[in-house]
């Protein structure tokens, strides 16, 4: 943990550019969310109109009509009125969210020269930390897509522009392919910069695109918007490196949206070192990250590079950590990632943040340092896991990122389930197993018993199975057993003959003349069991020899 000193000092630097209040700090926008009662089909818009007008408040923006959520504006007297109304379950101030960041780091191989940082680091040394090499030999990410709700991203960077998968923008119209903070173009590059293309950055996704979803004044109605855009825009992770203030029942409604399409949420866990994160982290993991199984997504504190909480938030509400600061003393300012191509007002005199660096002569990078650039490392890594096993639910997910972290021990209130590992996280999700193992019987299909009434005759009955992978990439658990099935001459019915057997082969008794239909049905390892099949895999027709 950080001292108290080195704490005040970083939220004094924040203050003194403007960078950022501390989670408690968050800002209500003077309007307000109007939560209706949600019934089977979403209320008509001329029933929500009618509603506020009785009331005496007016729309004070676009708000979220398919989850039920109005943003209006009125006198104290009205909005008591609306609280009255049958049809209204809630209403709750809005508030601004704050981005989780910290003034604050580029590449695989080059070595990084600041200070007393330790000989052999290189410029991306999260990224080997964390197990990302491992990860990305299990895939290289084509076909997954995060969602990233933040300040845009500059669509003209080389690490970015190619990444964009589509783009949505609520609540500013300066374009979502436009960031003049650079907050979102850094945290974008670490998620999916383009990567293994000899140049800049790589990203943790490597091939992942990019939903960019601009929602730069952070305000409840953009990031519930955001939410929503991203999922329906294929989103298989969404990062949300921002937060602070109290609950919104509205960001609970955009999470169950998200999660009923298994999208994971990943949010920033405060940058002070306070139990309480805010908003939305404190929505998606309440006081519950000490069980496994909890949360309706992941929330990341930061670590530092001697693997210890960066003196962020910790407690009940931490799923885990990842890199996202150096140290203070020591090394680089943070992690270093893409950045916007104008000047940014962190970088505005008396520029404490000295963050703009340059990769083969271009300045188009920077080094920042915050829970806001740990938090896309692990939303990357969500995202790899749902398109390498889309078999995988959003809680399995985060089950599994939570269960495969590296650490000493259980749950810790500073680094909650440890620090993320990317390529244990990836070699479970590709060992879940849900497709269903094959097998079929072999046999004479023609059998002559001898002449005499009550002979019989012995076959040789064989079987055989295999256990489909389904998706490249995914390892199947393996055939563990078979069930055999008979319907004799005369009889309508299978009768199971052998329960659970690893053998592959018997000696089956033929006594009667007729057709005899066999088939097998396979378990796998993972529990998976073949379905009867339309048809016997073998029928055995018996005669009697003249």
């Amino acid at each position: 943990m950080r001292s108290p000193l080195r704490i005040v000092a970083a939220v004094a630097a924040l203050a003194a550019l403007g960078a950022g209040a501390p989670a408690r700090a968050a800002e209500p926008t003077g309007r307000q969310l109007v939560l209706f009662e949600q019934s089977g089909k979403a209320r008509s818009s001329s029933a929500v109109t009618a509603v506020l007008a009785r009331a005496g408040v007016r729309r004070a923006g676009r708000g979220a009509p398919r989850l039920g959520v109005a943003t209006v504006s009125g006198p104290r007297t009205a909005l008591a009125k609306l609280r009255r109304d049958p049809s209204v379950a809630s209403v709750v101030p809005e508030y601004r969210r704050d981005l989780r960041r910290v003034p604050n780091d580029p590449s695989l191989g080059l070595p990084e020269t600041a200070p007393r940082t330790p000989a052999g680091t290189p410029l991306q040394w999260a990224l080997a930390r964390q197990g990302f090499p491992a990860a990305w030999d299990i895939t290289t990410g084509e076909g997954a897509v995060v969602g990233v709700i933040d300040t845009g991203l500059d669509g003209g960077h080389p690490q970015l522009g190619p990444k964009v998968a589509s783009s949505a923008e609520f609540g500013t119209g300066s374009g979502a392919l436009n960031d003049s903070d650079g907050h979102g173009s850094h945290v974008s590059g670490l998620a999916c910069a383009q990567t293994d293309d000899g140049a800049g950055i790589a990203g943790a996704g490597w091939g992942c695109k990019i939903v960019v979803v601009k929602a730069e004044r952070l305000r409840d109605e953009d990031i519930v918007n955001g939410i929503i855009a991203a999922s329906d825009r294929g989103a298989h992770a969404i990062n949300m490196s921002f937060g602070g203030g109290g609950p919104s029942p509205a960001f609970d409604r955009a999470f169950d949206y998200a999660l009923e399409r298994n999208v994971v949420l990943v949010a920033a866990a405060s940058n002070d070192s306070e139990q309480d994160s805010g908003a939305p982290a404190s929505q998606l993991q309440p006081g519950d990250a000490p069980n496994l199984d909890a949360g309706k997504g992941l929330v990341v504190t930061g670590a530092d590079f001697s693997d210890r909480n960066a003196g962020t938030g910790f407690g009940g509400q931490i799923s885990l950590a990842a890199y996202g600061f150096f140290d203070p003393r020591d090394g680089p300012p943070g992690l270093i990632s893409s950045y916007t191509a104008p000047v940014t007002p962190r970088e505005l005199p008396p520029d404490l943040c000295g963050c703009r660096t340059s990769i083969g002569g271009d300045n188009r990078y920077a080094y920042l340092q915050g829970t806001s650039m740990s938090t896309p490392q692990v939303t990357a890594v969500a995202a790899l896991m749902r398109s390498l096993n889309p078999q995988l639910s959003a809680r399995e997910v985060i089950r599994i990122i939570k269960q495969s972290a590296r650490r000493s021990g259980g749950w810790t209130p500073e680094l909650g389930w440890g620090i993320l590992n990317a390529g244990a996280a990836l070699d479970m999700a590709r060992r879940v197993d849900r497709v269903a193992p094959k097998s079929k019987a072999s046999a004479s299909k023609h059998v002559k018993l001898p002449r005499a009434r009550k002979a019989s005759k012995k076959i040789n009955l064989k079987w055989s199975g295999s256990d489909p992978k389904g998706l490249v990439g995914l390892l199947p658990s393996g055939v563990k057993s078979y069930d055999l099935f008979v319907r004799r001459p005369g009889k309508r019915s299978y009768k199971r003959i052998k329960t659970g057997t690893a053998k592959t082969k018997l000696k089956f008794k033929l006594t009667k003349t007729g057709r005899y239909r066999f088939y097998t049905l396979a378990t796998d390892a993972a529990g998976n069991r073949e379905a009867v099949p339309g048809k016997p895999d073998v029928i055995v027709t018996v005669k009697r020899s003249r």
